[in-house]
């Protein structure tokens, strides 16, 4: 037995959609194994607990039956027998998984956050829509590794509610969370909001140093650099005056970053050789490296504050609720 502590932890908010892509996904899935049965009620051991709500150990095996149909479905690995038991050593870590997810259901319970039974009604009646029959209906379900449609449901209903919970604790966070809070997170981690050096610049590229001299000297008499690399160039940025928009250090081969770095911003300069020929250069904006300015991330300091104070509340609820898990009842 042990009390729940991981702050490894699944994120439920979508669970319906991803559930309902989970089902269509294992349909289509060739091969797939029908769900084992299930164990009896005397070889059922309790498995999860918070406060007087608890989870039978087949309770969780099909629903971790469920996440792997979904798991290897993605990936496009046939579901079976052996899969299942290659991957049964993960039950464990899904087991904390899922008292935390039980967790936050419970909260949400006492809370009185209530389901919004029309859209799960209608997100079943989705599926059924999907298949042609009550028994291709079933099929599908099983594929998915749901002994029936009330399984459906209440992973639908469970889903609803912690999506709600969840909107209610980023409410609060956004409603706690002050203008010297956001500065001051923006202060303790400036490094989060540095830009590297960046560099806009535009070239001309052909094949033949001559001919790269002969349009630096058009240039230096005031022809257009963009007219020029539209009419020379010979790669895909003549079509846009040469334009080659902004990079940063390590992008471009080493000397033509050189010869960038070395450039005056509005100053055509070259010839430079590289790999692909000779390149003529006009660097138009150059922004050093820095910390952006408060007024520039102000929103984004707030979305982050707002994120970790989300995070922080549902910490606190899964680590406040007494969850106990009990790995030893799992069996081989």
């Amino acid at each position: 037995m042990k009390p729940l502590h991981s702050r490894t932890r699944t994120s439920v908010i979508g669970l319906g959609l991803a559930l309902l892509l989970t089902l269509t996904t294992a349909w289509a899935q060739e091969g797939a194994a029908p769900p084992a049965d299930q164990p009896a009620q005397a070889d059922d051991p309790i498995v999860i607990q918070v406060g007087s709500t608890f989870e039978r150990l087949s309770d969780l095996e099909w629903r971790f039956e469920v996440a792997l149909r979904s798991l290897t479905a993605q990936q496009g690995i046939p579901f079976g027998p052996e899969v299942a038991a290659r991957l049964r050593p993960l039950l464990p870590t899904y087991l904390d998984q899922r008292s935390q997810e039980l967790a936050l259901v419970v909260e949400a319970r006492r809370r009185g956050l209530t389901p919004d039974t029309e859209q799960v009604e209608a997100d079943l009646e989705g599926l059924r829509d999907t298949t042609e029959s009550q028994e291709e209906y079933e099929a599908l379900l099983a594929s998915a590794g749901f002994r029936s449609e009330e399984q459906v449901r209440g992973m639908l209903i469970e889903a609803d509610i912690v999506d709600q919970l969840i909107r209610e604790l980023r409410t609060n966070a956004e409603a706690n969370v002050t203008d010297a809070t956001v500065r001051a997170r923006y202060l303790a981690e400036r490094e989060r909001f540095t830009v590297p050096e960046s560099i806009c610049a535009r070239h001309i590229l052909v094949a033949e140093e001559a001919l790269a001299a002969e349009l630096m000297g058009r240039l230096a008499a005031g022809e257009a650099f963009e007219d020029l690399a539209a009419e020379h160039g010979t790669d895909a940025t003549r079509s846009r005056g040469g334009d080659l928009g902004c990079f940063g250090r390590g992008v471009m081969v080493p000397d033509f970053e050189a010869a960038v770095l070395g450039a005056e911003v509005g100053v055509p300069s070259g010839p430079v050789q590289t790999q692909f020929g000779y390149h003529l250069v006009l660097v138009y904006e150059r922004t050093p490296a820095g910390v952006q300015p408060f007024a520039e991330v102000e929103e984004q300091v707030r979305e982050y504050v707002v994120s970790l104070a989300t995070e922080a509340a549902i910490d606190g609820i899964i680590e406040g609720s007494g969850a106990i898990t009990y790995p030893e009842r799992l069996g081989e």
